[in-house]
């Protein structure tokens, strides 16, 4: 607090004080004037300036004393550590006293809550988590019992049972791990290792563990690359597959084509580099998204018009794939056109070493035995 904030805060006090300052001066030149003397001008003024003078060295003082006090409330900004925001400094008055004790006694509840609060969550994701981790068990089982039975030589109506139950038991399974990384997230530093990725690969591998459930929803992938390999990128595998994987659902699901339609479904995954990025783009020809949902997509839980259309749509996926994003560092951006399709855009930054960009040198790079290769 300035010496100007806390002299406006005062003003009722400065005015009281100046008119029982001119009243008295009054009562004394009255008093006198019926003796018959009088007081000069030059001593009135005299004497309201000692007045003023000794007014204004008082408020000096008593804002020194505050000062301390008020710089130290100014200063917080609120994103301190819960332990930091306690500690005021030692009041020189009654009513610091008093502000002090409520601000103590308001910290103590606060923090009994939020220690009561945070054992609480710890308890419902260890119940969630093993709750999970027992269901994916059974689904395991599912999945094994399923491959057995297509070996069978049963009439074509079971054949589609069966496919069907398997597609339903995939979309469970991808919904427990979804779920056991959400939790993860919280503890996200203890479970990541950054190292260089071949993002083609990885790309290729995941586009083959998902081909039972393109060819079922009758979407068919494309790999396009814009460049030479290899297509190094600094990441966790194990996370970015997760992002990957819950883009790919999205696209999938709203790309699938229904029995009979003309037209085919398409997911086409392209790389590419710009200005030193790799940026990798996964574009499907489905529904798209309405203009009115854009700005809302990567929100947790919001399914939005096309959420109505999809009712298993969960509204976590991208925004889950945004908050592993952010934690490796990767920028996640979106654009759609409503009955065109979706493009989900990820951009890894350039390799920061004095060796990045290495593997873009052109032909005639040294070979291993030292000469130019043929």
């Amino acid at each position: 607090m300035r010496f100007a904030q806390f002299l406006r805060d005062r003003v009722a006090y400065v005015t009281a004080y100046a008119a029982f300052a001119v009243l008295s001066v009054l009562v004394v030149q009255l008093d006198l004037m019926l003796s018959g003397a009088s007081l000069q001008y030059a001593n009135l003024l005299y004497i309201l300036l000692l007045g003023l003078v000794g007014l204004g060295l008082f408020l000096l003082w008593d804002y020194l004393r505050f000062a301390p006090f008020y710089r130290h409330l100014a200063r917080l900004t609120g994103r301190e550590p819960l332990e930091e925001l306690a500690v005021l400094p030692a009041p020189e008055t009654a009513e610091g006293e008093l502000l002090a004790g409520a601000w103590s006694r308001l910290y103590g509840r606060l923090s009994g809550e939020l220690a009561a609060e945070r054992e609480r969550g710890r308890r419902n994701v260890s119940l969630v988590t093993q709750w999970a981790h027992h269901m994916k068990t059974p689904v395991s089982v599912i999945d094994l019992l399923l491959q057995q039975a297509r070996t069978e030589a049963w009439p074509a109506e079971a054949r589609e049972l069966v496919r069907s139950v398997a597609e339903e038991n995939q979309r469970l399974q991808h919904s427990l791990q979804m779920l056991l990384n959400a939790v993860r997230l919280d503890d996200f530093a203890r479970d990541f290792r950054i190292a260089r990725e071949d993002l083609e690969g990885l790309v290729r591998q995941v586009v083959n563990e998902h081909k039972r459930e393109f060819i079922a929803r009758r979407v068919y992938p494309r790999v396009e690359v814009a460049g030479d390999p290899p297509w190094l990128v600094e990441t966790d595998a194990k996370w970015l597959r997760f992002v990957l994987e819950q883009v790919l659902s999205n696209a999938l699901k709203y790309a699938a084509r229904p029995e009979g339609s003309a037209e085919e479904g398409q997911v086409v995954f392209r790389l590419r580099r710009e200005g030193g990025d790799t940026v990798l783009e996964v574009a499907d020809n489905g529904i798209g998204i309405p203009p009115e949902d854009l700005g809302r997509v990567f929100d947790p839980f919001f399914t939005g018009i096309n959420g109505r259309a999809f009712p298993q749509a969960t509204g976590m996926g991208l925004y889950l794939a945004r908050e592993v994003g952010r934690r490796l560092s990767h920028d996640l951006s979106l654009e759609s056109v409503r009955g065109k399709g979706t493009t989900v855009r990820i951009r890894f930054q350039a390799p920061r070493t004095l060796f990045a960009g290495l593997h873009a040198l052109p032909s005639g790079r040294p070979s291993e035995q030292g000469g130019p290769e043929a």
